[in-house]
């Protein structure tokens, strides 16, 4: 099965490849076309002047006519190659990330990090080598920040499962077009402060321009002009319309400050408007199947208007803006103005589309978000869509893999904490696989409850909040050892399950900073009240005294161990899961490996 969708993502990146190369040829075409032309415009201006020909003068024009058609289907062609290129750049990607070598991939969610997490620190949900890095094919903050919100959510949502689910399975059907919504948005540097800047900016009340302040747009210019045509007929004298355009300069010349200031953010965001025009056009022509994804697109659609179109209104304006950098523009806009006139289109839009900006971004956003975790279900079609329901707390897993590790290496196990009060507490060896099993668990629980497919073949489960503690590190900061921030990691456990919330925990190498006698009779308090609340979850641990917690409490709390085999010096492991508790120890034998001397 993998070897099936490497050829669809091969076959896919030889397709735009292939177009990329005949377009790169009409490019070169175009810039020899085009130089031609311009040489022959200068050629037979020079002759015509030379030889005081005036009349070929004229024969330029068509010249340059056919010379701006060609510079304008020029810049097509080039935007066109540039979404090739990315298109087979997201091709490499995928091919990259099926043959597990996706660590180097840039956006890895650093920013979304929080030592206070109940669960994302130790899940490696964001930063190197995490499931946010595996997955995102997010270009836009706001499809970051979706993902992101999908991944780490503390209180998921039970409604908002299944619609996700149906919305990830439809979306996973269309790789072309998730694909060139993803090509389509490359090349967005906008960053969280921008997109922030542009919003309050779009929701910015009219300051400069009310009442009846507005006919000077219209009656001034208009009156300047008349009595400009009068004066070329001598009807008028000449210093009437003369101290008129004075007045207008003054005008226009004490406004600038204000107007310069209102159009800033415009025009820095003109490039970001044409994308997210092209972005919404986009969604808005699918006919989707899924009714959260018809949904997002009705979100899309304002005074029987489509996003793209108010957008597209917004477009044109920066582009009013940005003709204020021609010579000839300062002339026209003293005459009749233009500056004046677009700040109030501008003023315009604003109170009627500007509040709905951010919302067009979020739905961009959720798109993307969505169509990150689609690609997790079409590159693993034979992962299950788990079953969550509202019941107390348990988990069934069977053939459970962490979805990280590749497929080549991975290996699965089976798992089942029937009901609440089931814990089990995982001995072995170093590297055996305790906290893997843990972080596998764990992660599925993420994707379960984003709406994606899980690394299993089967896959039921309550909604339950995730809680973990395995990696502790000291805080300089705030004075706090390892051993102490991990007390108040696990009494965070303690407090929620009191609370009465549905959890799991996972519980790694509990309380390992502390002398063996106080972790032991510490652990075992943990787990004896843990066992008795409502709640599931996993402790790791070396400590083989706990496994007889066992035969305390039979119906709440079982043993289960990874073994290890020394075979001429070399330690191998199968990580599979077996009942029980370990028989082995390979402590000394690492050491003895690495050149310890014991």
């Amino acid at each position: 099965m993998e070897q099936h969708i490497k050829k669809i993502y091969q076959k896919n990146k030889e397709r735009y490849e292939i177009e990329l190369d005949g377009l790169k040829k009409t490019d070169n075409t175009f810039v020899f076309s085009r130089s031609v032309v311009a040489l022959s415009v200068v050629g037979l201006l020079l002759y015509a002047y030379l030889k005081g020909l005036s009349y070929l003068y004229l024969s330029t024009v068509p010249l340059v006519f056919l010379f701006l058609v060609m510079v304008n289907k020029h810049q097509r062609v080039k935007k066109q190659m540039t979404q090739l290129e990315s298109l087979v750049q997201i091709n490499e990607r995928a091919l990259l990330r099926l043959c597990g070598q996706w660590t180097g991939f840039q956006q890895r969610g650093e920013e979304y990090i929080a030592s206070e997490h109940p669960y994302s620190g130790d899940l490696n949900i964001f930063g190197q080598g995490s499931l946010f890095q595996y997955l995102n094919a997010a270009n836009l903050v706001t499809g970051n920040e979706a993902l992101a919100k999908l991944l780490s959510a503390e209180e998921p949502c039970y409604e908002q499962i299944r619609p996700r689910q149906s919305a990830i399975k439809d979306l996973a059907a269309r790789l072309d077009w998730r694909q060139l919504l993803q090509a389509m948005g490359m090349g967005s540097g906008y960053k969280p402060e921008d997109a922030i800047k542009l919003w309050n900016w779009a929701r910015e009340k009219p300051l400069f321009l009310h009442g009846k302040l507005i006919y000077l747009l219209w009656l001034l210019p208009i009156t300047t002009l008349i009595l400009l045509i009068l004066m070329s007929q001598r009807l008028v004298p000449s210093y009437v319309p003369l101290i008129l355009l004075i007045l207008q300069v003054i005008l226009v010349t004490a406004s600038q400050a204000i107007i310069s200031r209102k159009f800033k953010d415009t025009e820095r965001s003109a490039a970001e408007l044409a994308r997210l025009s092209r972005l919404l056009k986009y969604i808005e022509g699918e006919e989707f199947q899924a009714p959260l994804l018809v949904e997002l697109q009705n979100r899309l659609i304002q005074k029987k208007q489509t996003a793209s179109q108010q957008v597209k209104a917004l477009e044109k304006i920066a582009a009013l803006i940005n003709l204020r950098y021609s010579v000839v523009y300062h002339f026209i806009n003293a005459l009749i103005f233009c500056d004046l006139y677009t700040l109030r289109t501008l003023e315009q839009w604003k109170s009627q589309y500007g509040t709905h900006l951010e919302q067009w971004f979020r739905v961009i956003g959720q798109f993307e978000a969505l169509s990150s975790l689609a690609t997790l279900a079409h590159d693993n079609p034979h992962w299950a869509f788990p079953e969550v329901t509202k019941a107390g707390p348990y988990l069934t897993a069977t053939t459970l893999g962490h979805p990280l590790i590749n497929a080549e290496t991975r290996v699965s196990n089976d798992v089942s904490l029937p009901q609440p009060g089931t814990v089990h507490i995982i001995t072995g060896s170093n590297m055996s696989g305790k906290s893997t099993l843990l972080r596998t668990v764990g992660i599925n629980l993420v994707l379960a409850y984003a709406g994606a497919p899980v690394c299993a073949s089967f896959l039921s489960c309550s909604l339950m909040s995730i809680y973990t503690s395995m990696r502790i590190q000291d805080n300089l900061e705030e004075s706090t050892s390892s051993f102490y921030a991990e007390l108040k990691r696990i009494k965070l456990v303690i407090e929620a399950t009191r609370q009465g919330k549905s959890l799991i925990f996972l519980l790694d190498e509990i309380f390992r900073g502390t002398n063996s006698r106080d972790r032991i009779t510490g652990a075992r308090t943990v787990i004896k009240n843990l066992a008795l609340q409502p709640a599931i979850g996993f402790v790791t641990t070396h400590d083989l005294e706990l496994s007889t917690l066992e035969n305390e409490y039979p119906q709440h709390i079982k043993n289960y161990h990874f073994t290890d085999e020394i075979i001429e010096n070399k330690i191998t492991f199968d990580y599979r899961l077996k009942e029980g508790v370990s028989q082995t120890t390979n402590a000394i034998a690492l050491m003895k490996m690495v050149g310890i001397d014991v």
